[in-house]
């Protein structure tokens, strides 16, 4: 019986669980036409729920999906917008057409990605400037939105903020809000840039979409699902569950892995979940020794202090003393790196991002 489990990628099918209330709420805002900005911490399944909603919308609605990770200039949007282009119309002549109605100061070549095997435009940056192929290329999901209404997905939009302190922004604001037809989700990893990006009255997209953060999914949700999914194999006990549940913090990514390597196991063999948890620590350790390398020593030392304490406690002069800290400023420091580079979050109390290098740490 093939392993339900999935971890590496998109979840979809018997894989993917629960999420039917966020569902709902985020087809609403599209079928609303109203902008969505979608954010959670990396790996809790954000991708895997906008593909699920893209495929349950209705028929009339248009699509784009846009992953914006990896680009870092007004050259790289547009060419990764342009070349996506495809998902709003299969007919290669058809898109050629009304893009070369639209481009007219520009040469634009088109290609079919070898992948998606849909049509793909690429435009030509010497003959332009970049302020003129971006209007080109807002105008041409314009175009198609008069037709059908449109959801436009932007992930990891937070890349936007590196390509010219701004003035995109502005520039890029300025289209979206006119946009009437077409609702736009504005999805990413790194919550604490998409706050100042949304949140600060100076910054271009301010409150210019509902903010929604992707919450854990619920216990008894996760207990129904996995057992549903095991008993066509073998029963599974609650203790387990709950038990890779509470070691896992509820996060998805790494509560399929688990799941994942034991639908192969002997559930009954002692121990069955340590050894399954140094199995990934193992398979992960050049990427958490990597992380710590990279790390001050008094980094080292506020991450341990987190990692023992859950976050609490921070500064008294017991928690200080238990890593050699001396002062609440080298935690504070530390603590300000830390979450610049993601690796750890305050919400409520300051928490490791990635629930698996939390244990690794702890084994340190």
């Amino acid at each position: 019986m093939t392993n339900p489990f999935s971890f590496s990628g998109t979840v979809a099918d018997r894989g993917f669980c629960n999420r039917k209330q966020e569902q709902k709420d985020i087809i609403d805002f599209i079928n609303n036409s109203e902008n969505v900005l979608l954010h959670a911490n990396r790996r809790m399944g954000k991708t895997s729920l906008i593909y699920r909603i893209l495929s349950k919308l209705d028929k009339s609605i248009t699509h784009l999906y846009v992953d914006l990770y990896g680009t870092v200039s007004e050259n790289d949007f547009i060419e990764t917008l342009m070349k996506n282009a495809g998902q709003l119309e299969s007919r290669s002549e058809k898109l050629l057409k009304t893009a070369k109605e639209i481009f007219t100061s520009s040469n634009i070549s088109l290609s079919i990605d070898p992948v998606t095997n849909l049509p793909s435009l690429t435009p030509v940056f010497g003959t332009s400037k970049k302020t003129l192929l971006l209007e080109n290329a807002m105008l041409l999901l314009e175009r198609y939105s008069e037709k059908n209404r449109m959801v436009i997905v932007f992930d990891e939009f937070q890349e936007i903020e590196n390509y010219s302190g701004g003035e995109f922004e502005k520039r890029l604001r300025g289209f979206v809000q006119k946009h009437d037809r077409i609702s736009y989700i504005f999805a990413g990893s790194r919550q604490h840039i998409l706050a100042h990006m949304f949140n600060s009255k100076g910054k271009a997209f301010y409150k210019l979409a509902h903010s929604y953060p992707l919450s854990e999914i619920e216990e008894t949700d996760y207990m129904k699902w996995i057992k549903k999914l095991f008993a066509k194999k073998s029963k599974i006990s609650d203790t387990i569950i709950l038990e890779v549940l509470n070691l896992c913090e509820r996060h998805p990514m790494y509560i399929q892995q688990f799941f994942y390597h034991l639908w192969d196991s002997d559930l009954n063999k002692p121990n069955i979940i340590d050894r399954t948890l140094r199995l990934i620590l193992l398979r992960n350790r050049n990427e958490y020794m990597n992380i710590w390398d990279s790390l001050t020593l008094n980094q080292r030392k506020t991450l341990k202090l987190i990692a023992a304490n859950d976050g609490n406690e921070l500064y008294s002069a017991d928690s200080l003393k238990s890593v050699s800290l001396t002062t609440p400023s080298q935690v504070t420091k530390a603590l300000q790196s830390l979450t610049n580079k993601d690796i750890v979050q305050k919400n409520g109390t300051f928490r490791i991002q990635d629930v698996m290098f939390k244990q690794w740490v702890l084994r340190l």
